[in-house]
């Protein structure tokens, strides 16, 4: 999915918070911003365009993981959510869909009054059971989001392995905005909730083709599932060219997004494919 003029504001609100929290001088600022005009320029998916950004920030401050506080703090919201939340949603496949979706935004849960049994959740569950129900392979393919959604997800990969398949949870190798991270991974002892977590090799938001190695590699090019959790992972896998079917779990955060799926910002969702050859929304 490509950069429009509304994601402008939000790539440069993400440089100035990203050089903030790493302690950055003005001097600092000023360099960032001047990449991003030159990578706005030559345009792309807002992933990769803050990819750029992000390693450059990390470059000139020395700070490789400028949101770890961040990172803790929603972990530990997290596992109070799930606590006060995990019990209104049944795990079945629409029901752990639901609840994965959920932890795609710590914000929503948390306000007040927050009714989980009618949160705007939208999926073709017909489409997505026959896709789940009909593949044969015994390999799930999940490439997970922010590190508050992994907590989020075990419902779902409980689900995988009640039909008899080994899921493979793909987090970044290193540190990137609030992403979930291998370092993470150590910090919070999270195999101790699921062993079977993978790295994506990078520290990348999103994944690109070329950089699928191993594993990762290998299970998204057999027929296994394959899920993607966030809008980084929506936003480049969708410049596929719809090579094959994934499962989105996502929020709609922005206008952009919303307009190119046909959902209202804050629409929280479940879709198989994406879109290819431009914005035009596409069902694999």
């Amino acid at each position: 999915m490509k950069t429009t003029q509304n994601c402008y504001g939000c790539l440069k609100n993400l440089v100035e918070q990203t050089v903030s929290l790493s302690g950055g001088t003005t001097p600092a600022l000023s360099a960032s911003l001047n990449l991003f005009d030159k990578l706005w320029e030559k345009g792309g998916t807002p992933p990769f365009i803050a990819n750029d950004l992000l390693r450059h920030i990390k470059e000139i401050t020395g700070v490789h993981d400028p949101f770890g506080p961040s990172k803790r703090m929603e972990f530990e919201r997290a596992i109070d959510a799930i606590g006060r939340l995990s019990s209104f949603f049944p795990s079945t496949l629409e029901g752990a869909l639901k609840f994965s979706a959920l932890g795609n935004s710590m914000d929503h849960f948390l306000q007040d009054g927050f009714d989980p049994l009618s949160f705007p959740f939208s999926a073709p569950m017909d489409i997505i059971r026959d896709t789940i129900y009909n593949n044969r392979e015994e390999a799930v393919l999940m490439l997970g989001d922010n590190t508050g959604d992994f907590l989020f997800d075990l419902k779902l990969i409980g689900f995988f392995k009640e039909l008899g398949k080994r899921v493979y949870y793909a987090v970044r190798e290193h540190p990137v905005q609030n992403d979930l991270s291998m370092k993470d991974v150590a910090a919070f002892d999270l195999k101790g909730f699921y062993d079977n977590i993978i790295s994506t090799g990078t520290d990348e938001v999103g994944i690109q083709r070329v950089h699928l190695r191993g594993t990762m590699k290998a299970l998204w090019e057999s027929g296994s599932i394959v899920i993607a959790k966030g809008m980084g992972n929506y936003e480049t896998i969708s410049e596929f060219n719809g090579e094959r079917p994934v499962l989105h779990i996502l929020k709609i955060k922005c206008a952009p997004l919303g307009e190119t799926l046909n959902y209202p910002i804050g629409s929280y969702i479940a879709i198989i494919g994406g879109e290819s050859n431009g914005n035009k929304k596409r069902l694999l």
